[in-house]
């Protein structure tokens, strides 16, 4: 619409001109329809922006200039590029970083995993440009359409008979056995019922005998040991608290050393604590803490008490249990 008032403005100010004193003094030099259509093209210029149009997406827009993007596998050292339209491109660290699409970015993406831990294992190595990608294991499944994060072992059967085995993205099918007893007189299952209310009997007289035999020991081992009489008695004092909001506290009274060996006893796996030191670099109250939450969230509450401060006596770490210990009672 306000285009529209401009040219109709326009047009009846060059109509004025033509009738207006002495413009016929002009009319040699410049005729009058010239002077209207550089007024019509002033007003067109104002109202345009010059915008390029890159040609596809491997080109973005830097300023008023189409850059070429960089391609997968490599990120923009700076963003943006001259009059030459070529972007200053430099490679991802093959089998630790990628970059899978044109981009104009200057970071690669970080390689995933693969937990063991979660089922999984490597199908394909990260490369720079393409992510790792993960497979559920051997006798493992995950019958998710996305990319599968954690796989399940897969059933046994142990109760029936299988009917479809188990694959990477299925479950084993069971079937359950028909019930025997139908194949059986009442001689046979009278036989079976004595058979197994003997068997019971049995096992519950050696069950009885194991437990008299094992209190006897440990009464004999704490009479004797006063260390080992004290180990039985932490049994007992170690409650089940929540460690999470006191990590940090544990931390600052171990050394990375001992936290490491920790992390090992403890089965935390082996490319967990490589990649939390390596995102940790020079940091190492970050990599102690962060190693420490990683197995108290895998562990859970129940027990973690008790096994942080009997995993650290069992590496022989007596001074650095008794600490966090007396902390700990401090806290509570």
């Amino acid at each position: 619409m306000i285009k529209k008032v401009l040219l109709y403005i326009v047009i009846q100010c060059a109509a004025l001109d033509l009738i207006a004193p002495g413009s016929s003094h002009n009319s040699d030099s410049v005729p009058v329809t010239h002077r209207a259509y550089k007024k019509l093209a002033a007003v067109k210029n104002v109202s345009k922006r010059d915008v390029p149009v890159c040609q596809n997406y491997t080109q973005y827009v830097f300023g008023n200039i189409c850059c070429d993007a960089c391609k997968p596998g490599f990120v923009a050292k700076t963003k943006g590029c001259t009059k030459d339209t070529k972007t200053d491109c430099k490679t991802c660290t093959d089998g630790q970083e990628y970059m899978d699409k044109y981009n104009f970015i200057t970071k690669c993406l970080r390689c995933g995993h693969c937990d063991t831990q979660h089922g999984l294992e490597v199908e394909k190595n990260c490369t720079i440009n393409q992510n790792i990608k993960c497979r559920c294991r051997p006798d493992f499944f995950c019958n998710s359409s996305e990319p599968c994060s954690h796989c399940n072992p897969c059933d046994k059967c142990e109760h029936g008979i299988i009917v479809e085995n188990c694959t990477r993205t299925k479950n084993t099918k069971c079937k359950k056995k028909e019930d025997s007893q139908q194949h059986f007189g009442t001689p046979a299952i009278v036989a079976i019922v004595v058979t197994a209310v003997g068997t019971c009997i049995v096992l519950i007289w050696i069950i009885w005998k194991y437990v008299i035999k094992k209190r006897k020991k440990s009464k004999f081992t704490i009479r004797d040991d006063p260390r080992q009489k004290e180990i039985e008695m932490e049994h007992l004092n170690y409650p089940d608290i929540d460690l999470l909001p006191h990590i940090s506290e544990i931390a600052e009274l171990m050394t990375l050393q001992e936290v490491k060996a920790l992390a090992r006893k403890l089965n935390v796996p082996h490319i967990r604590i490589d990649a939390i030191m390596n995102d940790n670099l020079n940091d190492s109250t970050e990599q102690k803490i962060k190693l420490l939450e990683y197995w108290y969230q895998e562990k859970g509450i129940q027990d973690a008490y008790r096994t942080l401060i009997s995993t650290l006596r069992s590496l022989n770490y007596h001074a650095t249990a008794d600490k966090i210990k007396q902390k700990i009672e401090d806290i509570l």
